[in-house]
Parts: structure tokens; sequence; C-alpha cells
């Protein structure tokens, strides 16, 4: 390699590095809130009263984690396409080639996998606040049993 190419591969190498960082915090942020929503489900089905409170700090939790997700998911789309642009100049072009392959593969991104999680747990949350408001203004709920 010529010497512009060994600059680029470095500069290469830099910039992935900063990719997976931000693929790590990413990784922990997502560790963290499912742990705050878990916290959540457990605190309001241990209290066992009808509380809107923890389905709607449970709502908005989940708002943030969503818009967190877009944020990481935007910020690692603008690195990995500039690792794309350096490609060229390079012997191999393995994130372009992965992502062709994904491509031709039809995989789901694992940013919609992952922007699932907090809208499953909104839904319960959804469902909770539905249950309190109705044991609130109803009454005890129908029973299903015969």
């Amino acid at each position: 390699m010529t010497n512009g190419k060994d600059s680029k591969f470095a500069m290469y190498e830099l910039y992935l590095g900063t990719a997976e960082k931000v693929s790590d915090r990413r990784a922990q942020a997502n560790s963290w809130m499912l742990s705050v929503n878990s916290g959540i489900v457990a605190l309001d089905g241990f209290l066992k009263s009808v509380n809107i409170a923890l389905p709607v700090a449970g709502v908005i939790t989940c708002v943030a984690w969503a818009l967190l997700l877009k944020s990481y998911r935007e910020i690692n789309r603008a690195k990995f396409q500039v690792l794309s642009d350096l490609e060229p100049d390079l012997p191999a072009s393995p994130i372009t080639s992965e992502l062709q392959i994904y491509d031709k593969e039809g995989r789901l991104s694992l940013s919609l996998v992952e922007s699932l999680i907090p809208g499953c747990f909104g839904l319960l949350y959804i469902i909770l606040l539905i249950v309190a408001y109705h044991l609130a203004h109803r009454g005890p709920p129908l029973s299903l049993a015969y």
C-alpha cells in the first residue's frame, strides 16, 4: 500500500473503533432500559393496587428508550456510511460486502428487532393503564371463571 492508502487504512481502523464504542454504549443503554422497565413491571405487580403512576412512568420510559434507539441507529448509520466511503481505496470492503449479503438474504435489521422491545413494554403499560382505569371507575374486572 502507498502512504495515502496506509493513512486511509489507519483512519478506517480508528473510525471502526468509534463505531464499536457507539454499539457498546447502545448495548449498555438497552440493558439499563430493560432493567428499569422490568423494575417498573415488578413494582406494579408487587403493589397490586390501582395505580396509574407506574404505567405512565413506564410509557414515558419506553418513549425515551425508543428515541434513544433512534438516535443510536442514526449515529451508527452515519458512521458505517463513512466507513463504506473509505472502503474503495482499501484492499477489501467488508462493510459493503456484509450489507450486500444482508440485503440479498432479506435479513431483518437488528435495529428493527431491537425497537420491538420498548414497543412491547409500552403495550403492556397501556394495558395496565386500561385495567387501572377500569378498576378505578367501574369496579372489579369481570371474572373469566365459570
